[in-house]
Parts: structure tokens; C-alpha cells; sequence
């Protein structure tokens, strides 16, 4: 496990402080959970752009027409 120091705004800390304390949990997992959920969030969007990539790739003459009319 790694040790970190984080540098936060008084009003952002205040506010972690604040939600965590209301979920019961410690500021600790508050913020492993928020960077579990920024990690999956990213890997999702990734997952996204490459099928949406894909989709204009395998379709661009259709969108070539589309774009025409």
C-alpha cells in the first residue's frame, strides 16, 4: 500500500470531510472510492471512444452520404 500527502483546497477538504463523515465512512475511503470511480470511469470512456471509432470507420461511407443529403 502507498502513503501519499494530498494537497487540497481548504473548502474542497471541508466538503470531503463533510460527505464522508455523513456515509460514516473515514476521509481514507472516501477517497479511495472517489479514485476507484474516476479509474472505471476512464476505462469506460476508453472502451467508448474505441467502439465509437470503430463504428465511423466501418460506416464512414455511410456517413459520407448522410453528410451529402
Amino acid at each position: 500500500m502507498t502513503t501519499l500527502s494530498l494537497r487540497l483546497p481548504d473548502e474542497v477538504h471541508a466538503r470531503l470531510v463533510a460527505l464522508a463523515a455523513a456515509e460514516h465512512i473515514s476521509l481514507n475511503a472516501a477517497l479511495v472510492q472517489a479514485a476507484e470511480q474516476w479509474i472505471a470511469r476512464r476505462a469506460q470512456e476508453a472502451v467508448f471512444t474505441v467502439a465509437m471509432d470503430k463504428v465511423f470507420e466501418e460506416d464512414a461511407a455511410l456517413f459520407r452520404r448522410l453528410a451529402d443529403t
